[in-house]
């Protein structure tokens, strides 16, 4: 099983964490400039020079990408992503920090629709999204996921969700048929941007990656590389 990993937040001390790794691996960093991301791709090739980096953009105001982010923060963003040869990450999550921006944006929501539909199918070759793992048409009809043939990265993080959720979402996992263009993302094992996510204790990753395994995913994606340690190491290793 291929163990990629997100790096929200890439100071000195969370990407020196790749000391630890001694497989194949990729680094999703979050950046707020192409600029800024290709410094920190120099960065961890001095760190560990087995890991491939792409870039997590960010962007103003919404933080994540999503039919509510401004237009105009959009057409930026993905200008700039065409001059970008690495592969992507595109956090489809609305604005949970900006929820004014909801409002204000409603009006232009089927134009940016369409823009971010765009540049996922331009780009589908070198881009994972993720997405919600509800699985529900809702999730189509106000943008947070794309019935476009790309990786898309499940973010099932247990540690954040009650038992009877975790459930439902464990039988959605099984019904995937296309595992080759399904990735899991598993954690938290450090805190996000809320602040506020529970952190998954190792006993509890390796369930998850057990299941993972059963279920026909060939890769995870582990939320985040600054709460990697040796006893989260070991159990990854058992998979790798």
């Amino acid at each position: 099983m291929r163990v990629e990993f997100y790096e929200e937040f890439p100071t000195k001390e969370n990407l020196d964490k790749l000391k630890l790794i001694d497989f194949r691996t990729r680094l999703f960093i979050a950046a707020k400039s192409l600029d800024e991301f290709k410094k920190l791709e120099k960065q961890v090739k001095k760190i560990n020079e087995k890991a491939e980096c792409a870039y997590w953009p960010s962007i103003p105001n919404s933080y994540w990408i999503s039919p509510f982010s401004n237009t105009e923060d959009l057409v930026k963003i993905f200008k700039e992503l065409k001059k970008c040869k690495n592969h992507l990450l595109i956090d489809l999550e609305p604005p949970f920090l900006n929820i004014k921006l909801i409002i204000k944006n409603i009006l232009k929501f089927r134009n940016n629709k369409k823009i971010i539909r765009k540049f996922l199918q331009e780009n589908k070759k070198r881009i994972t999204i993720a997405v919600c793992p509800c699985f529900s048409i809702l999730m189509d009809k106000i943008g947070l996921n794309y019935d476009i043939g790309l990786e898309k990265s499940i973010m099932w993080y247990s540690s954040m969700l009650k038992p009877i959720l975790n459930k439902r979402i464990k039988r959605n996992l099984t019904k995937i048929k296309d595992e080759e263009n399904y990735s899991v993302s598993l954690g938290t094992i450090e805190k996000g941007m809320l602040g506020t996510e529970p952190i998954l204790p190792p006993k509890d990753l390796e369930k998850d990656f057990e299941f993972v395994k059963k279920a026909g995913f060939k890769k995870v994606i582990i939320f985040r590389l600054g709460g990697l340690n040796k006893r989260y190491i070991k159990i990854i290793k058992k998979y790798v």
